[in-house]
């Protein structure tokens, strides 16, 4: 009989934390939007390619993937990710979500992107400024430009 009542006030606070966990989990910015430019080294924009990005929240290992193509002015754009816990609003904790954005060329995968996003504010990647940058795919990637890759701001 005691067992049956401890377990069933085990479930019952189960349900009510998952509920309350669902209901006041707060959400965070992992990734800000993302805008770039696919170049060559002449400045001419690259159409066609495949862009790829991979995100990893280290908080709690969830990670993510999307992709685009760039359009015929060598566009790409990736939207804002977003997810929430409650977990990580009760508890103190550093955020550091990576961020990888490969370009899939004919010569292989290039990395053009790799930053690690340490806030969960919109934009924090670029100290509070929208991503938009020109990635050069006729580059090794160093970090000469504004994080590991081949991108620059594009002003």
């Amino acid at each position: 009989m005691k067992s049956q009542v401890l377990l069933s006030s085990l479930l019952i606070v189960f349900f009510i934390v998952s509920g309350v966990s669902m209901a006041f989990g707060k959400t965070y910015i992992l990734c800000s939007p993302f805008s770039g430019t696919a170049i060559r080294k002449d400045g001419n924009p690259i159409s066609g390619i495949e862009i790829e990005r991979k995100w990893v929240w280290a908080w709690n290992g969830k990670s993510g993937l999307d992709r685009t193509v760039t359009d015929k002015h060598g566009k790409f754009n990736f939207p804002v990710v977003t997810n929430s816990s409650l977990t990580a609003s009760l508890l103190p904790h550093e955020p550091d979500i990576s961020q990888q954005i490969t370009a899939k060329t004919s010569e292989g995968n290039l990395e053009i992107w790799y930053a690690s996003k340490k806030t969960y504010e919109l934009n924090s990647e670029m100290d509070g400024q929208p991503i938009k940058v020109l990635c050069r795919l006729d580059k090794k990637p160093s970090s000469d430009g504004l994080y590991w890759g081949t991108c620059m701001e594009d002003k």
